[in-house]
């Protein structure tokens, strides 16, 4: 019987819930005075970090408000404390601050997190290097990337990135 998961477990947990009081405590910080509500959008690979931040004010005004120092820093380490072996962790993530200060996050897992503009594919590839999914967990969109990756340029860097096909062992032979 081992008594590292459940410690372990809720250390993760732990974590968690720092990184979210932080996210949220840099956020309100960059909010002006008598916001109505902060959104929030990440989208994440080990590659590429993009956040988009609007603040809606109750007058319905959404000032630019620029995405805080550290914010990306912190939601990177989300994402490796998120990160479920063989099930992978998200792409995107959307954290939506109400006023006075309610958090509140979701995680997309398994959807296209829709960069605009779109990355390489070998970025989604070298993203399951880091954080791997087992074949069940692979959607067809991020599979599709896989295809794509591993038949364009950089090939041999991504070779582990995802499933191999048959072709690929046939070159390395």
């Amino acid at each position: 019987m081992s008594t590292t998961q459940p410690s372990d477990r809720s250390a993760s947990e732990q974590r968690h819930d720092e990184l979210l009081q932080h996210i949220g405590g840099v956020l309100l910080d960059a909010a002006p005075d008598g916001f109505r509500r902060i959104d929030l959008l990440v989208r994440m690979t080990v590659a590429v970090q993009d956040a988009t931040l609007k603040v809606y004010m109750p007058d319905r005004g959404t000032p630019e408000v620029v995405p805080p120092e550290g914010l990306i820093a912190a939601f990177q380490e989300l994402r490796q404390v998120l990160y479920q072996p063989g099930r992978g962790t998200w792409f995107s993530a959307r954290c939506v601050v109400n006023a006075p200060a309610r958090i509140d996050v979701t995680y997309n897992v398994d959807h296209d997190p829709g960069f605009d503009p779109p990355v390489p594919a070998a970025d989604f590839a070298r993203d399951l290097q880091v954080f791997p999914r087992d074949e069940a967990y692979l959607p067809d969109w991020l599979r599709a990337k896989l295809v794509e990756a591993s038949t364009g340029p950089g090939r041999a860097d991504l070779e582990h990135a995802g499933p191999k096909d048959a072709s690929t062992e046939e070159q390395n032979t």
